[in-house]
């Protein structure tokens, strides 16, 4: 492997040459032979891996493409020689948590709450709640809120509507992270 820095020659180029790879990391140009995978047998769990790996790679350079600011988010997030796509590739290929879902203050009644626990490698987006009562009838839905210190994980619903029949229904929660990737856990509500 070669390492070029700030080299006139080797500044642009990015690709294949023969059998030899350009790639840039941070300002340097790397020169690296190129491999050949030609008789390389895949099993299925690795070719599902590549497909997954590509799809995620098209999906993230349109939208760090068509979102500038969002590229700026990811690359101050970088560390080292990571880029703003390396960043943004990580997070694609993690989807975000849900650690809890809290419905002890939740009684069927306007002004209640139901705490979520929500996390991602870099930034939950964001948090829907939706509360069906007991014959799976949606009641209400909307945004959770996150609670005033930054980064905290943790969000806040408070209940729009009255919910007579709440014993027995569920809260659905959908999470959503930057790329897009969404978790949906729900909770049967039955009043303990």
């Amino acid at each position: 492997m070669v390492i070029a820095n700030d080299n006139v020659i080797t500044r642009m180029l990015h690709g294949r040459i023969g059998n030899v790879i350009f790639r840039k990391v941070g300002k340097k140009t790397i020169a690296s032979k190129a491999h050949d995978y030609s008789k390389q047998k895949w099993s299925k769990a690795q070719i599902e891996n590549r497909k997954r790996f590509g799809k995620a790679s098209l999906k993230v350079n349109k939208k760090l493409r068509d979102d500038p600011e969002l590229k700026k988010k990811y690359k101050k997030m970088a560390k080292g020689n990571q880029n703003a796509n390396n960043v943004a590739m990580s997070d694609y290929l993690k989807p975000p948590e849900i650690t809890e879902i809290n419905v002890k203050n939740y009684k069927g009644q306007k002004g209640n709450t139901i705490r979520v626990g929500a996390k991602d490698k870099y930034f939950v987006a964001g948090v829907i709640v939706m509360i069906l009562n007991a014959q799976g009838i949606e009641v209400e839905s909307g945004m959770a809120v996150e609670m005033p210190f930054s980064g905290s994980g943790v969000w806040i619903y408070k209940a729009m509507e009255d919910n007579p029949c709440w014993k027995g229904g569920r809260v659905v929660v959908r999470v959503a992270d930057s790329p897009g990737n969404v978790v949906t856990r729900a909770l049967t509500l039955d009043g303990t």
